[in-house]
């Protein structure tokens, strides 16, 4: 459940003679910030716990300490599911620190995540509790469960099928429409060999795409297109011309996501060009962020066509770069056996 939240910004007018100053940022108590995206295909759900900070507009060396960051105080946090036939089942958390994450401003020192073994089930309704023992405040939120799990049908791998990208022919990534589920994404990751010296070095180039919001359950099948023509642009920017390499594409990858509601309207909150709008859409009573559902599937090994092969090889935006055409890495590939 969505609900406005005002007041996290102020805006301050004063007024001495003929003189008025605007500040648009005003030091406030800090706000628990709370995420929390329950994934059906896992037995274990995380919650994120932190806390609001200020940093200095322009002050772009600025780190904020620990304890800024940090809730100084004893947390419970717990899962609540409600079923159809109005039974209830709560599910309790604890603290952990064995999460590996991304050296930065937030190292796990001070990452406050929580884990509750729970089993998301289809179309419930659960609520989320963080009790602050220490202040007695409470942070809820709620969010409906996907309807059904997440469904791939393109790209499936299937013996002789190949994926061609050239200008005016894109792919089309397709999955079933999920209840309560409305924004999708897809991950596209293009690997090759680099060759130089004799010596095979894998690579890879990852490619996101755009975010599809999809809500209508009932037609067939929902779809996200991948141009051609992008990703030859994307390859030809991405990749150094080299006279000592030559490159072999291996096929691509496909990490697609479907997300709940709640995390669509907040997605689309940040993409909005309205002023503020990021702000104003919350999952939490006495908090901000986010709860709602987030689930991946993952295709692996999808060939490249022999058309997009010679494309990448003698193609205007992509032959400087070194690759072999397909008939050159059949012969590469009968030397190797």
């Amino acid at each position: 459940m969505m609900r406005i939240r005002s007041g996290l910004w102020a805006l301050l007018v004063a007024v001495t003679g003929c003189t008025t100053e605007i500040d648009l940022i005003v030091p406030g108590d800090p706000l628990p910030v709370v995420y929390c995206l329950l994934d059906p295909e896992d037995s274990i759900q995380y919650v994120r716990v932190g806390s609001t900070y200020t940093v200095n507009p322009g002050d772009s060396i600025f780190k904020p300490a620990q304890e800024k960051i940090l809730i100084d105080e004893d947390i419970l946090v717990y899962l609540s599911a409600e079923y159809s036939d109005r039974q209830q089942e709560v599910f309790y958390a604890s603290r952990i620190d064995t999460i590996p994450k991304d050296a930065g401003w937030f190292p796990s020192s001070v990452n406050q995540l929580y884990a509750i073994p729970c089993i998301i089930k289809p179309n419930t309704r659960y609520s989320l509790y963080i009790h602050f023992t220490g202040s007695k405040r409470i942070v809820h939120g709620e969010t409906v469960s996907l309807g059904s799990l997440f469904t791939i049908i393109d790209p499936d791998i299937v013996p002789g099928r190949e994926a061609t990208l050239l200008p005016g022919i894109d792919f089309f990534v397709r999955f079933y429409p999920v209840a309560n589920g409305s924004i999708f994404q897809s991950t596209m990751t293009f690997r090759y060999a680099d060759i130089k010296a004799g010596q095979w070095t894998n690579r890879s180039l990852v490619l996101p795409q755009k975010f599809v919001y999809e809500d209508d359950t009932t037609v067939n099948y929902a779809e996200q297109r991948i141009s051609g023509e992008r990703f030859l642009i994307d390859v030809s920017r991405a990749l150094k011309s080299d006279p000592d390499i030559r490159r072999v594409p291996l096929g691509l990858d496909f990490h697609i996501s479907c997300g709940g509601d709640d995390l669509a309207l907040k997605i689309n909150a940040e993409n909005n060009t309205q002023s503020f709008s990021i702000l104003e859409v919350n999952s939490f009573d006495n908090a901000i962020g986010v709860f709602s559902c987030l689930t991946h599937r993952y295709i692996k090994d999808v060939p490249l066509s022999r058309f997009t092969l010679d494309t990448l090889a003698l193609g205007p935006l992509t032959r400087n770069l070194g690759f072999l055409t397909a008939e050159q890495i059949d012969s590469l590939n009968y030397e190797k056996h």
